[in-house]
């Protein structure tokens, strides 16, 4: 019988291998630059980059100098207390972290599907797609994310039934902990990259990426940025090689198991309880040897068939087991009510999202039938959604702006936009901790033209938000061959909000 995790490793790498590396060179420039949709608006987007491969910064074997910058910081609030930072990267410095990923692309692979490691993973950052082999697709992880977890969730229970426990565990921290000299390590071995001869040798791969990373970031060896596609490369391929210490640590221990990760996130199927307590801290001496560890609070052992499935999966699909066409008010305020109880037993989950998606239809509207009466009501409840899960609210002003296009929605604007406005000015109060709720609220005014029926002068700091409320970018001006951003209403009449964050359906740039 096949096993599905050793066929989609193998699978995987056979349609990597075959993508042109011009290909994903150019994609990485274009589509990889910015992190997932739900972070920034449309507007931040690469219109223009080289139109052929190129370096900014030349190397010899001894001198490697590349520009020293500064990563643009987008917070993102992951509770109420701490945020999740993405990075933007000096586009020229990006540029050449893809060109030199892109052209040893099979040395990369090879690196990621290691024939060593006996761990799977599912987070192979490029879109590759087996109904169109060796061609690119447009999707980046937003999709990814839901489809391979669906995905792990299948393949491990068609073997679970070999196994007796589970083990979950997550590294801790995962980029922000990444040193920048462990990528060489992870490429060319600690013990060759350590040698005198090869230790400042930038014709080998793994130490010019080292020196790219370093610079992207003021000079620091602690931290790469998450967002860009070019992190989640560096990630698999340190993350590969931790895989491959454990394989064999377990190897020599005899144990059987079943392992996946998706980014930093594992998965092991064991035989006994005492299988798993070993695992994990093999697993730990693993990470050891690239100065990462595990997370104590979201490392799990679960007696089977506990711990294999989503619960809010479950839970949702008691309350709604089909998708449907159409959602009287009563049946959108039950299912509301049901998804609120839901989140609050199992918080941080996907649930709201998967809400969202489901009462809306490919533009973003809502498939609820509303009276003009009801607007109001609904606005607010949408927008406490976004309260609970931050990284729904995109997706709910989506909702708006779709709504305020509807012929009821048009009676109810001012209420709509009323709504806003004093939310925006909410916000406005600490801008430091709320950039990423006023940087949408302000994309979706400035992009429908909304600015003088909000009434807002305010300027604001953060280069993010700054950009958007001027119509022009403030992030990496300098750099001539690269254009960042586009003009909000200009990048509204070619992609809705509704469109840009709908990763199941993407749009294709132009």
């Amino acid at each position: 019988m096949k096993n599905p995790i050793q066929e989609y490793k193998k699978a995987t790498y056979t349609l990597a291998s075959s993508l042109s590396k011009n290909d994903v060179y150019f994609w990485l420039l274009k589509h990889g630059y910015y992190a997932e949709s739900y972070v920034m608006p449309p507007c931040f987007c690469v219109s223009k980059s080289p139109a052929s491969p190129k370096k900014f910064h030349q190397h010899t074997k001894k001198s490697y100098m590349p520009t020293r910058s500064e990563c643009v910081k987008v917070h993102f609030p992951k509770t109420e207390l701490t945020d999740r930072t993405f990075g933007i990267i000096d586009p020229e410095i990006h540029n050449d972290i893809a060109y030199h990923i892109t052209r040893n692309w099979i040395q990369i692979l090879r690196s990621i599907f290691h024939k060593d490691s006996a761990v799977v993973s599912y987070s192979f950052p490029i879109p590759v797609n087996a109904r169109t082999p060796g061609r690119l697709s447009y999707l980046r992880s937003g999709r990814m994310i839901y489809e391979f977890i669906g995905m792990i969730d299948d393949d491990i229970a068609s073997v679970t039934y070999q196994y007796t426990h589970l083990v979950k565990a997550d590294i801790k921290n995962f980029f922000p902990s990444i040193y920048t000299h462990s990528i060489a390590w992870a490429i060319h071995g600690k013990k060759f990259i350590r040698r005198p001869s090869n230790l400042h040798n930038f014709n080998l791969l793994g130490n010019r990426l080292d020196k790219l990373f370093q610079n992207a970031n003021d000079g620091c060896t602690n931290g790469i940025p998450i967002g860009p596609v070019v992190s989640d490369l560096v990630g698999e391929i340190i993350a590969s090689a931790s895989d491959r210490i454990f394989t064999k640590l377990i190897q020599e221990k005899r144990i059987s198991c079943q392992a996946v990760r998706f980014k930093d996130d594992y998965r092991i199927l064991v035989k006994s309880a005492n299988d798993a307590r070993v695992v994990i801290k093999l697993l730990q001496a693993a990470l050891k040897e690239y100065n990462l560890e595990l997370s104590d609070d979201k490392t799990r052992v679960h007696l089977l068939p506990d711990g294999l499935f989503r619960e809010w999966v479950s839970k949702y699909h008691m309350v709604s087991p089909k998708k449907k066409a159409k959602y009287s008010w009563k049946e959108f305020r039950e299912l509301y009510l049901s998804v609120l109880r839901i989140d609050k037993e199992c918080p941080g989950t996907g649930v709201i999202d998967r809400f969202l998606a489901d009462i809306t239809n490919s533009q973003g509207r809502l498939k609820v039938g509303l009276s003009p009466s009801d607007i109001q009501k609904v606005t607010s409840m949408l927008l406490m959604l976004g309260n609970l899960r931050i990284k729904a609210f995109p997706k709910i002003i989506a909702i708006l702006e779709a709504m305020i296009k509807t012929s009821i929605g048009k009676t109810r604007k001012n209420e709509i936009l009323g709504y806003l406005k004093s939310y925006l000015l909410e916000l406005s109060v600490d801008e430091e901790r709320n950039k990423y709720l006023i940087s949408w609220i302000s994309y979706f005014v400035v992009s429908n033209g909304f600015q003088k029926t909000i009434g807002l002068t305010r300027k604001y700091k953060d280069p993010i938000t700054r950009s958007i409320f001027s119509n022009r970018g403030s992030i990496f001006k300098n750099k001539r061959e690269f254009k960042l951003f586009t003009g909000c209403k200009a990048i509204a009449k070619k992609v809705s909000m509704a469109k840009h964050l709908d990763v199941f359906d993407p749009p294709i740039p132009e």
